[in-house]
């Protein structure tokens, strides 16, 4: 939306400058120019039932302003995703139960030099992702734990729910500070703020301020700062902001104002039923937080499965990995804590046929085949690679693996085995040939002869062909010289080309006053 120019005259009246910028901005949005400009320089409020009308001052219409560019766009932006909702929608009623794939791509961590209330949601998001992703690893864990009968043991991890809760507990949550710092009458400001969250959550061990911190902290936080201990390292948040982006501060007259819009996208982002409503709207951050709570809700009842992407360098080159940004990405995408949580347990799983399969050649007895129960198998030979007991478990499909060292082990002797099947191999090989080497090679040396006489007699024959071919090219290329290009001289024409070109690489000027070039062809007049 254009800025609008605003002033005060000596009286301390209020008035817009720039005429032209407003009415070109109600053209914009339909409306008519001078309630818009009405809208933008007053606030209307209902008291006891009655409407007043008072003018702003320079500040508040300049939020006034702002607060319209930002429900303009974050509602014609919500227009744009339902409208793309309503287009991938099941038409048909026999379709609806038709299982489906759902994408959802979200941002991870964000962690800048400046982190403000962006950031301060995302991460949030975030928490409550890496809280449900623990969760939804336990459960798997648990049920296939379960399905091969073997005992759940619990497993010890970091949970995150204490900073979930840091960030949305009603009444003591930062969400509900921070909206109670919106809502509340007096000076509130973006310190109120900060010095209500030092009083409230001052002891919370995942929360620490300027105030609150120790010398050494101290050094490297800002006193506009607060810092929060996610579950994959800290961030700093900049309270600058915080109540002007949480606020709605959209007043009832500019709602009025755009909904008596002509433009018929903006009447469907401005209600009418909005003006009848005496309720006031949400704040960005509790809508958030309702959002996130709907999105856990259909996750909680899917079985997602996770792609985390990492990017290897910040200059998208091939072959490049860049340590300390993948190390960075593997933490903030909480990769570390799902690996303790899988390795808490048994960290290696796999079906009884897959493994017999790969790692039948360590035991004599299952080596080469193995007919009896594939259970048997795998019991007979983790036995004869003397696993101990508390090392794994056999379930009912598949044998679970404690520890990623007793798998090493076995990978290691399944790599000299290898080598040792080679050379008997090899060695069975030499013999069979020996025996059958002199049949082998007659026959062979017929079949070789042959063929290769054929290679020989097709290749000559084909070089005829294309020596043919290109005299004959040649010669009517030489006919058809001095004609316009055409197919019948565009061969000949192309080799006095190249044949000058070639010449004149080897006969060129001793420097640049030499003005005695070789006479080109016709071909190369110009």
């Amino acid at each position: 939306m254009p800025s609008c120019i605003f002033s005060y005259t000596a009286t301390f009246s209020f008035s817009i400058i720039s005429q032209h910028v407003c009415l070109y901005t109600s053209q914009l949005l339909g409306v008519n120019g001078t309630v818009l400009t009405e809208a933008l320089t007053h606030k209307k409020i209902i008291a006891k039932g009655e409407e007043l009308v008072s003018p702003l001052n320079l500040e508040q219409a300049s939020s006034a302003r702002d607060a319209l560019s930002k429900a303009v766009y974050g509602r014609t932006f919500t227009w744009l995703v339902n409208k793309i909702n309503a287009s991938l929608a099941y038409k048909e009623e026999s379709l609806k139960n038709s299982s489906v794939i759902g994408l959802l791509d979200i941002y991870g961590f964000e962690v800048f030099q400046h982190n403000s209330f962006e950031q301060f949601c995302i991460n949030y998001c975030n928490e409550k992702l890496q809280q449900l992703f623990i969760e939804l690893t336990l459960k798997s864990e648990q049920e296939e734990y379960e399905a091969e009968g073997i005992t759940w043991e619990p497993v010890q991890y970091f949970n995150n729910k204490i900073i979930c809760d840091l960030v949305e507990e009603k009444f003591k949550g930062i969400i509900s500070i921070l909206d109670e710092e919106c809502l509340r009458p007096g000076d509130a400001s973006d310190f109120t703020f900060l010095e209500k969250l030092e009083n409230t959550l001052g002891g919370h061990p995942h929360f620490v301020t300027h105030k609150l911190a120790d010398g050494k902290t101290r050094k490297v936080m800002g006193r506009d700062e607060f810092r929060l201990l996610h579950y994959a390292g800290e961030v700093n948040y900049n309270v600058n902001g915080f109540l002007d982006k949480n606020n709605d501060l959209l007043f009832r007259n500019l709602k009025e104002a755009m909904c008596m819009s002509e433009n018929k996208i903006l009447t469907q982002c401005f209600d009418r039923d909005e003006l009848s409503d005496k309720k006031r709207p949400d704040t960005a951050a509790t809508q958030f937080k309702a959002s996130l709570a709907k999105l856990m809700e259909i996750l909680m009842s899917k079985e997602p499965s996770y792609v985390r992407c990492i990017k290897p360098n910040d200059s998208k080159q091939a072959g490049r990995f860049d340590e300390v940004l993948i190390r960075h990405q593997v933490k903030y995408l909480g990769l570390m804590e799902n690996l303790r949580v899988r390795r808490a347990g048994f960290a290696y799983r796999r079906r009884y046929e897959i493994f017999l399969q790969r790692y039948k050649s360590l035991c004599p007895e299952t080596w080469p085949n193995w007919n009896g129960k594939l259970s048997d198998g795998v019991s007979t030979l983790v036995k004869h690679l003397g696993y101990k007991p508390e090392e794994y478990k056999l379930g009912r499909s598949k044998i679970f693996i404690r520890f990623p060292k007793t798998l090493f082990a076995t990978e290691d002797a399944l790599e000299t085995r290898k080598h040792g099947l080679a050379t008997k191999l090899q060695a069975g090989w030499k013999g069979y040939s020996q025996k059958t080497k002199y049949q082998k090679l007659r026959s062979s040396a017929i079949a070789i002869q042959a063929w290769w006489r054929g290679i020989l007699a097709r290749r000559k024959a084909q070089r005829r062909r294309q020596a043919a071919n290109t005299i004959r090219r040649f010669i009517k290329g030489f006919i058809y010289r001095h004609k316009e290009r055409c197919p019948e001289n565009e061969y000949f024409l192309d080799y006095v080309r190249y044949s000058f070109l070639m010449n004149l690489r080897k006969n060129l000027p001793k420097n640049v006053l030499d003005k005695n070039w070789p006479a080109p062809p016709a071909a190369l007049v110009e």
